[in-house]
């Protein structure tokens, strides 16, 4: 309350300062008030101090030095300073109190963008116009090697190896997001359609991510790059076309999970499929909406090397993430004995074709929620009286698949999320549904609700899995 109380404070007190100056009655100038230095591209609203606005903004985003972190990467279009370990040091609370301030003062003025959106716009203008001019060839129907790790996670026998990586091969033409809903996020167990995401290209740190996401993460997007190119245009190869090319994704904008994907090899046209396969890897799943992401899992972990109780509340963090409560999953009777960096292969494999297997489930428009895990107790946001107040109906009365607006949660009690209804899968957003393909792809004539990239595939889908859950009405609406 002090924090909001602040901010309109500070715009009170500007708005004063500008009926004092005598503005015009459209109050935008080059540069804001009490600021002696001249930004080179962007343009602040006069009621703007710039207070907190970080100094790169005043550069000219055509003609920078974006700045570089690990192994001389660049990431979130190279705005953020890094830390010693060159991962981007980003000041939360300067920059929320920023974006609280400015987000009022900009909002009525839809001639005048934020600036730092301003110098972000610049930046995807130009990379969305040097990839018109990237000629592919033939890299979309070839097969990649990836090899996608967590960075910052040492393995125990080893601070120079990963603890948790997977190495696939898919198509080079698979779309970004389908990378990201159908194989990245299986691949270590998280929940689809619950958190935002974001590809970033390493070599010139310009980001990708969903149109128009709506998860709640979405309010950090100002500390994760501010805006990003859509991703539903491109493709794999479009970022990763070498060798040894290295590219980021970020999950969770507030719990913060961050991974590298390599390019290892490509394959010749007459050996690709464009099938996709999990090859190996080493680690296990990874926890979920705890508010654990990277870095606390990573301390999680070395504290379980050293003390048994520290091990135990590991397990116990692990198996009260939202992941593993959906899946069913209960804590093992000896947490002692688990081991936190079992990889199973084979449930990969199955969680990976079972996301193929189904439509996207990003997080595009409004998700939809069914009854609520756990019992609900007086106390909890999710009790009926307090559902009734919120939604005008209580939990007994909710019926599956009704649209509700996000309520807040508390301890474990909160809505299971279905998947979202925003979108469609067509031929330029899926993947075959049997072997993960993107290539030459076709709607089953039935239903029109999966895709197959050839005869084959949708005979043995067909045969798999198709046959029970194929629904003719789904064609007609």
């Amino acid at each position: 309350m002090a924090f909001l109380q602040g901010c309109i404070d500070k715009i009170e007190s500007w708005m004063a300062e500008r009926e004092r100056s005598g503005a015009a009655a459209d109050p935008r100038r080059r540069t804001p008030q009490r600021v002696l230095k001249l930004p080179k591209f962007v343009e602040f609203h006069m009621a703007d101090s710039a207070e907190g606005c970080d100094e790169i903004f005043w550069e000219d985003p055509l003609n920078f030095t974006p700045r570089r972190g690990r192994n001389g990467w660049i990431d979130s279009w190279g705005i953020y300073p890094h830390d010693r370990r060159g991962f981007r040091k980003v000041d939360g609370e300067r920059i929320s109190q920023r974006t609280a301030v400015t987000g009022m003062i900009y909002c009525d003025d839809e001639q005048l963008p934020l600036p730092e959106i301003q110098f972000i716009d610049a930046l995807i203008t130009k990379k969305v116009s040097q990839l018109k001019q990237v000629d592919l060839g033939d890299l979309p129907q070839r097969d990649f090697t990836l090899y996608i790790s967590l960075p910052f996670i040492e393995a125990p026998y080893d601070p120079r190896a990963d603890r948790y990586w997977r190495r696939v091969k898919v198509s080079g033409g698979l779309p970004l997001f389908v990378l990201a809903d159908k194989i990245i996020t299986p691949l270590w167990g998280w929940v689809r359609n619950l958190h935002a995401h974001a590809f970033h290209d390493f070599k010139d740190g310009a980001v990708f991510g969903p149109k128009g996401c709506n998860a709640v993460d979405m309010e950090h997007l100002d500390k994760s790059g501010y805006k990003y190119i859509p991703e539903e245009e491109y493709c794999i190869a479009h970022i990763l076309r070498t060798p040894g090319d290295v590219m980021g994704y970020h999950y969770d904008f507030g719990d913060n999970w961050f991974v590298d994907i390599k390019l290892e090899e490509i394959a010749s046209k007459d050996e690709s499929n464009g099938a996709v396969a999990v090859l190996d890897g080493a680690g296990g799943i990874l926890p979920d909406g705890e508010l654990i992401g990277t870095f606390a899992w990573a301390d999680r972990l070395r504290q379980a090397a050293r003390s048994p109780t520290a091990k135990r509340k590991a397990v116990s963090t692990l198996f009260e993430a939202t992941n593993l409560t959906q899946a069913g999953k209960r804590p093992p009777a000896n947490p002692d004995a688990f081991d936190l960096d079992a990889f199973d292969l084979e449930g990969t494999r199955r969680a990976v074709r079972d996301a193929l297997d189904s439509k996207a489930s990003l997080p595009y428009a409004s998700k939809k929620f069914v009854s609520p895990i756990g019992a609900p107790t007086h106390e909890s946001m999710l009790s009926d009286e307090a559902v009734k107040l919120r939604l005008g109906m209580s939990l007994k009365d909710m019926k599956k698949g009704t649209a509700l607006a996000q309520v807040p949660v508390s301890d474990r009690t909160f809505l299971e999320e279905g998947v979202s209804v925003g979108r469609k899968d067509n031929p330029g957003n899926t993947a075959c549904a049997n072997c993960g393909s993107p290539s030459d792809l076709k709607a089953c004539a039935a239903c029109g609700q999966r895709y197959y990239c050839s005869k084959a595939c949708q005979k043995a889908h067909w045969k798999d899995r198709h046959k029970t859950e194929c629904d003719r009405s789904a064609r007609r609406k």
